[in-house]
């Protein structure tokens, strides 16, 4: 979650306008942006578009051999495996007329969750 601080009403803050994210445990790091026309947004915030091609990008940290998914609105729309480290990057394109928002999912080799983030909403 992105809060100014670890107070409870700056973590509130940050859930309550959507800029979270959760993992199993501290372990796992992840981050995940959308670029498109020379903007770029993060987890729980807007992106517009102008019609321009959207790159995504996930980095993750500390789910070796596991999966990353991006989903929109349409479902799970692509799926990539971290290395054995479990330190990796995961990119994806699409348009806002394709998708309306993009999340992702991490999973463990064996399936169970390891983190899921908020969307980023694409105009």
């Amino acid at each position: 979650m992105f809060a100014g601080d670890l107070s409870t009403p700056a973590v509130l803050a940050g859930i309550r306008v959507g800029r979270s994210w959760i993992a199993e445990s501290a372990a796992v790091d992840l981050s995940l942006t959308a670029v498109a026309a020379g903007h770029n947004a993060g987890i729980g915030e807007r992106l517009a578009t102008h019609g321009e091609p959207v790159m995504v990008r996930a980095h993750i940290r500390g789910v070796p051999s596991g999966t990353v998914s991006f989903h929109t609105d349409r479902g799970k729309v692509h799926r990539e495996s971290l290395p054995d480290s479990g330190v990796g990057t995961a990119e994806w394109h699409t348009t806002s007329e394709d998708s309306v928002f993009v999340r992702i999912e991490v999973r463990h080799p064996h399936g169970h969750m390891a983190a899921l983030t908020n969307p980023i909403v694409l105009t």
